[in-house]
């Protein structure tokens, strides 16, 4: 028998849950009281933290924060900003051009088969991986944000992804139907390519740098001034599904179809940590991906499975540790963002230092604190310099995962929408 006091004391629960947030209502007190943001292992410089606004490009914003610091340093400039949206521009029309080619390789298959579905459902996510990253990098090279600005449309891309996702499907449509594929697939990117410049203006061409005479391209600015190689680093997963120390990648998942193909090395979490923490250890910060709104506070900007818990409130057990969450779609890669610092103590990680492309919001300036409890369970992916790998964590055979698979997930929660689709 419940009793009358028990009983009193579920009704005042109700009344309390009825009419209030769960985010309002699921940080615990106690650990809120004494929660604070500092770190005796941290990187430098500390620049002003970047604003992806309402658009999904937070693995750009989180990849370009990586190499603007070496610029900073380099150049011994107060603050520097690469332009983002002079890469959304071309991931955008690279991203059609593969989706086209894999609408071309699967035109036998029935329009409703799970794999034309898939292709047709969300075409032009702003969403992205580091290897997709790297691909346009090394196509188009990069460009500082002076050269080329925001438009209201790479702050808020909800517009131009409707009108370019009505336009692929109709393309796929084409595609299907014609007896030359790949002669009318050019006609398609060339109205997508007019259409990218109607919302976000032509990408430029060349430019001046430092204010020399000489003009550069992008590429050239990329290879000669920017102090960074991409390949020189290496995407590193804890995928528990699968086996470790092997490599894996996702059928049609991409954006330059020329480019290298997407590929993840899977290690053990305490690998990841224990790259992670080196990376730092030699000022190097470091690109990762996560399920970012887990046991999420925004007020006290953090990520803890201690501090933020509505389970004990509503008296109920969440039972599914990582591998069960990833196999029953409970839980993938939402978000990217950058390692800056960790709080360390005999050797053990307690609490890391994450900087954010979602402005200078919050007690801590944009930056944000994730617990090492929190990291073990909803950090998926970390970028890493490959001289850091043993060469026997470093698989040969590739394993192809289907396109749903959850590890095919892109990084672009939408800070301002609440959401990642």
């Amino acid at each position: 028998m419940i009793s009358k006091l028990h009983k009193q004391h579920n009704r005042a629960i109700a009344n309390v849950v009825s009419n209030n947030p769960l985010s309002k209502l699921q940080v615990d007190r106690a650990t809120s009281q004494q929660y604070e943001h500092y770190y005796n292992i941290t990187t430098t410089p500390k620049p002003k933290v970047t604003n992806q606004k309402s658009s999904g490009t937070c693995w750009i914003f989180a990849a370009l924060n990586v190499i603007r610091r070496e610029m900073i340093k380099t150049y011994e400039v107060k603050d520097f900003e690469f332009s983002q949206s002079y890469l959304f521009f071309w991931d955008k029309l690279e991203r059609l051009n593969y989706g086209m080619e894999a609408i071309i390789a699967t035109k036998e298959q029935p329009v409703g088969s799970r794999e034309v579905m898939h292709l047709l459902k969300d075409p032009t996510c702003d969403g992205g991986q580091w290897d997709m990253f790297c691909n346009l990098v090394r196509k188009y090279g990069l460009v500082p944000k002076s050269v080329y600005r925001e438009t209201y449309h790479s702050s808020n891309s909800k517009d131009l992804n409707m009108v370019l996702t009505r336009k692929f499907r109709e393309y796929a449509m084409q595609l299907r139907a014609s007896k030359d594929p790949q002669k009318h697939k050019q006609k398609c990117l060339d109205e997508v390519y007019s259409i990218l410049c109607q919302f976000l203006g032509e990408p430029p061409t060349q430019f001046t740098w430092l204010g020399k005479a000489e003009d550069v391209t992008p590429k050239q600015f990329y290879d000669k001034h920017v102090p960074f190689d991409v390949n020189d680093f290496v995407c590193i997963v804890n995928d528990p599904r699968n086996a470790y120390q092997k490599l894996y990648t996702v059928k049609f998942l991409g954006n330059v179809k020329e480019g290298k193909p997407i590929q993840y090395l899977n290690l053990p979490i305490e690998r990841l940590r224990e790259l992670a923490l080196a990376s730092l250890k030699k000022n190097q910060t470091v690109w990762f991906g996560c399920d970012v709104m887990q046991h999420f506070d925004r007020e006290q900007c953090a990520m803890d499975t201690e501090l933020v818990n509505h389970a004990s409130l509503l008296g109920i057990e969440y039972g599914m540790d990582k591998r069960q969450r990833l196999e029953h779609g409970e839980s993938l890669m939402t978000h990217a963002m950058v390692f800056t610092g960790a709080r360390a103590r005999n050797g053990k990680v307690l609490h890391w230092e994450v900087e954010n492309s979602w402005a200078e919001t919050e007690p801590a300036k944009g930056y944000y604190n994730m617990s090492n409890a929190w990291f073990d369970e909803y950090v998926f992916e970390v970028v890493v310099p490959l001289s850091s790998l043993k060469l026997s964590e470093v698989g040969s055979d590739v394993t192809e995962l289907p396109p749903w698979d959850p590890m095919g997930a892109l990084a672009m929660f939408d800070r301002e929408n609440g959401h990642s689709d």
